[in-house]
């Protein structure tokens, strides 16, 4: 009997906590209207933008429940060619999923997968992807209120507390991906981790 009415508090106060959540959210999503634009510099150090931010198909917004999403090339100081990819989930996170399932869906194998330091900041997912001859490495993280992870599961934790305590955090999805091509694969990592350490500041700053 005892362990009966344990296990009806515990679901009880699940409950409670879920139906505050589900509150904080809404009245979050009333009181802060959702960036629209991602106001991201094309200099990024000695990175430069390469042609203009690709345009995002309405079947992808509409399967990613977003429409603030930001493609854009970059190229290193040695001309090396990386990708930035932004998707910007407000106060919903509906938004955010993991990359794999995206990379998988394009037709690319994940053959490694691990983390890395971005400085002193933080830890991304590591990945490197396959499809046919093409080799590409991919870093990413994800970022709620002012806190950065690349765990899935720690964002969505940061995420149910900001929305327990404030109601106001808001979620990002950031993704780095460089070919490989003939290049050592540990230097195009440390590309991809040198522009994530100098974009990080503009994140924070510009990324809500």
């Amino acid at each position: 009997m005892k362990h009966y009415v344990a296990t009806i508090l515990i679901l009880a106060i699940a409950a409670a906590g879920h139906e505050s959540i589900n509150r904080a959210h809404a009245r979050a999503a009333q009181e802060r209207p959702a960036q629209n634009v991602l106001d991201i510099p094309a200099s990024i150090g000695r990175y430069k933008q390469v042609g203009a931010d690709q345009e995002v198909e309405e079947e992808v917004q509409r399967m990613l429940q977003t429409s603030t999403v930001l493609v854009r090339n970059y190229a290193g100081p040695d001309g090396w060619p990386l990708q930035l990819t932004i998707v910007y989930a407000g106060t919903t996170r509906r938004s955010l999923h993991f990359p794999q399932v995206c990379l998988v869906g394009q037709g690319w194998e994940i053959r490694e997968q691990t983390t890395m330091p971005v400085g002193f900041s933080f830890r991304a997912q590591r990945l490197v992807v396959v499809k046919g001859a093409q080799r590409q490495a991919v870093l990413y993280w994800f970022k709620t209120g002012e806190r950065l992870t690349g765990d899935y599961f720690v964002n969505s934790w940061h995420w149910a507390r900001n929305q327990l305590f404030s109601g106001a955090a808001t979620s990002a999805l950031v993704r780095l991906s460089a070919p490989i091509g003939n290049r050592d694969e540990s230097a195009v990592f440390s590309l991809l981790e040198d522009f994530a350490a100098k974009f990080t500041p503009i994140l924070m700053e510009r990324v809500d």
